[in-house]
């Protein structure tokens, strides 16, 4: 009798805990998908085999290293990865893996609700060296922590834990990343 009351007791928790995550991502899709948003940030991204693909972890340098500019109108839709971004201008879909594990306990809704707008983005008060490296998708010595997160994409938050830390760690692929150092805002130095 205790077994299958326990039995009963641990289905129901699963049935909750899968209906709670359908739920979620239902929920994404409805209030994502048919809305056109805006990048933040600049999102970098690479093309295998005809497939732009792309990660919260913000690969910078991968070969074939392309920029889906800040300001880019997009929808958003569920992929296999995590989410696709589908670039309004050109009709391209961008792949992008997003694994919960890079999310460091953030909802796929959190994470997108930090790198989306739902009005359009104008950075017009940068400095010139700002708007350089937001250009090129590189960091300077000398660049705004605003200018590198345009950049560079918002920090990957399961090596940056908040955009307030004075560095801030970025992928050049798979297995290398890079440091950002900070003093007072400003890049003092990093390893790009």
């Amino acid at each position: 009798m205790r077994t299958s009351l326990l039995k009963g007791l641990l289905y129901l928790a699963c049935c909750v805990v899968i209906f709670g995550i359908i739920g979620c991502e239902e929920s994404m899709q409805r209030s994502m998908g048919d809305e056109t948003h805006y990048l933040k940030y600049n999102f970098h991204y690479t093309t295998e085999k005809g497939k732009a693909k792309g990660s919260i972890a913000n690969y910078t340098s991968l070969p074939d290293h392309k920029i889906l500019p800040y300001g880019s109108s997009v929808k958003v839709t569920r992929s296999r990865s995590g989410f696709a971004l589908i670039d309004e201008d050109s009709g391209r879909k961008l792949d992008v893996l997003a694994p919960s594990k890079y999310l460091a306990g953030k909802s796929l809704s959190d994470y997108l609700n930090l790198i989306l707008s739902k009005t359009p983005v104008s950075y017009m008060d940068l400095s010139e060296i700002d708007r350089k490296g937001i250009s090129e998708g590189r960091p300077y010595k000398g660049m705004s922590k605003n200018g590198v997160m345009i950049a560079l994409g918002y920090p990957a938050p399961h090596r940056t834990a908040s955009p307030d830390a004075d560095v801030w760690y970025y992928w050049r692929n798979r297995f290398a990343y890079y440091a950002v150092n900070f003093e007072n805002g400003i890049v003092a130095s990093n390893g790009y």
